[in-house]
């Protein structure tokens, strides 16, 4: 029986991260149901119970020495685990793992992640180094491979997609009815640019235009939650919360009868994609391009300097093309999901699994 074990960002209430765990252990037990996987989580006993695999603390050094030992492969991925934006722990912990897996002459992959951005220059120096003698390299946006290019990355670096994608099943997809009443969803997140008055602002204007229901998604319980609620004050027409349930699959089920959708977080703007719905990306980050600008018909503002007049206008062009916009996005989430299989096809051939 072949032995993996996947690091990531898991077990934090992010359900961005849970639903990457999720696309990426579907993956595998499609291929081999045999395969005995172990997560690296934060949340040993939650994480065991959601996905059926095996678990460890992120943190028990000599448990996961002792599980990379026995590994046939070590999964660092997928997310956006090489970045010094948010903290300058992120880079030498994700690498360090490596560096262990190494030690125990354990194969090693980074799947399909996002990178960046990498403002220091040792982490730079570091992430060069040590992706170099990864044995699979694969990342999920082309953004990414330049970036790993350019920091010194000489190893051949497969450009794939985000592995939620293979969550996609066409007989979930809810086909849309003509309703009286818009339904829209909404994803925040707190950043450094103080964005939500004129988002609220814009929201507002649409909805004097329209019969308009917003329900709004916190995708991070312990961060998204406070600002959620802050967004729902300033709305001036009808509005919910909507709560999410922790399992990624039960999740994107919350998407399925939204006639349009406007998110900040990349998987609220990817769990749209997965359910057709017409999307509105707010850009902080250039994952979010990364995601987006490949998707001519889909409109994209930054969140800085962001204006209200903006999104009301990009929400009622996104309306007027609804119906055009959903059949175009059947295609390309068949697509993505394809592109996430073949990629797993290629690593283990890579990997001999």
């Amino acid at each position: 029986m072949k032995k993996i074990v996947i690091s990531g960002y898991y077990g934090f209430d992010n359900l961005g991260d849970e639903a990457i765990l999720a696309g990426i252990i579907s993956l595998l037990k499609k291929k081999n149901k045999e395969l005995k996987i172990t997560v690296l989580s934060a949340s040993p006993e939650q994480s065991a119970e959601r996905y059926g695999v095996e678990t460890v603390s992120r943190t028990s050094i000599p448990k996961i020495l002792a599980l990379l030992k026995e590994a046939d492969l070590f999964i660092s991925g997928g997310g956006s685990l090489l970045q010094d934006v948010t903290g300058s722990a992120s880079v030498p912990y994700y690498l360090g793992l490596f560096w262990l897996a190494k030690m125990q002459k354990c194969k090693t992959a980074f799947y399909a992640q996002g990178v960046g951005p990498l403002n220091k220059g040792w982490s730079r120096l570091l992430t060069a180094f040590s992706l170099n003698r990864f044995d699979f390299i694969g990342v999920r946006d082309q953004k990414s491979k330049e970036l790993l290019k350019e920091v010194g990355v000489k190893k051949e670096i497969i450009e794939t997609v985000d592995p939620v994608f293979a969550l996609y099943e066409r007989e979930n997809v809810v086909r849309q009815k003509i309703k009286g009443e818009l339904k829209i969803g909404v994803s925040v997140r707190p950043w450094s640019t103080d964005y939500l008055a004129e988002l609220a602002k814009g929201l507002n204007n649409f909805a004097r235009e329209y019969k308009v229901s917003y329900q709004l998604f916190a995708m991070h319980k312990g961060s998204d939650k406070k600002m959620t609620a802050e967004l729902k004050e300033l709305l001036e027409t009808d509005s919910e919360i909507i709560e999410l349930p922790a399992e990624p699959k039960a999740a994107l089920k919350k998407f399925a009868l939204l006639d349009l959708f406007l998110g900040v977080r990349l998987h609220s703007l990817i769990f749209a994609l997965i359910n057709q719905i017409p999307s509105l990306a707010l850009s902080y980050d250039p994952k979010i391009e990364g995601l987006i600008d490949p998707i001519s018909y889909l409109p994209l503002l930054k969140l800085e300097g962001l204006q209200g007049e903006e999104i009301e206008q990009e929400l009622e062009a996104l309306l007027s093309e609804r119906y055009t916009v959903r059949k175009k996005l059947w295609d390309f989430a068949l697509e993505k999901k394809k592109a996430a299989e073949d990629f797993r096809e290629l690593l283990f051939k890579e990997v001999s699994l």
